[in-house]
C-alpha cells in the first residue's frame, strides 16, 4: 500500500488539493485494478461520475466516490460480490493497512 507521502506526491502531481480526495482516488484506482486483475470487469460496464473522470475528463473534473457499474450478462449478483471481496480480503491479507505519517 502506498505511504502518506505518497499519497501526497501524488495529490500534487494529479493537481489535487485535498489529501482525503487523493486517497479516495488511489482506493478507487486499485479498486478498479483489482476487479480488472480478477476479470471481474469483463462482465460489467463502467459508468457514472468516476467512469467519466478517470476515462474522459481527468483531475479537472468532478470528484465521485464510488464506482457504478452495470452488468453486461446474466449473472448472480451475489457470487460476483463474494468474488470481489475475496479479492479484496487477498490483497488486505497480504498487505496490511499501515499508517506511516
Amino acid at each position: 500500500m502506498l505511504t502518506q507521502p505518497q499519497v501526497q506526491r501524488y495529490a500534487i502531481e494529479s493537481g489535487l488539493r485535498d489529501i482525503m480526495i487523493a486517497e479516495k482516488a488511489v482506493v478507487l484506482t486499485f479498486l478498479l485494478q483489482l476487479l480488472s486483475e480478477r476479470g471481474i470487469l469483463n462482465r460489467l460496464a463502467f459508468k457514472g461520475g468516476t467512469c467519466l473522470r478517470k476515462m474522459f475528463v481527468g483531475s479537472q473534473g468532478r470528484f465521485s466516490t464510488d464506482l457504478d457499474f452495470t452488468g453486461i450478462e446474466e449473472h448472480d449478483h451475489q457470487d460476483m460480490i463474494l468474488e470481489m471481496m475475496g479479492g479484496v480480503r487477498a490483497v488486505v491479507s497480504r498487505n496490511p493497512v499501515r499508517d506511516s505519517r
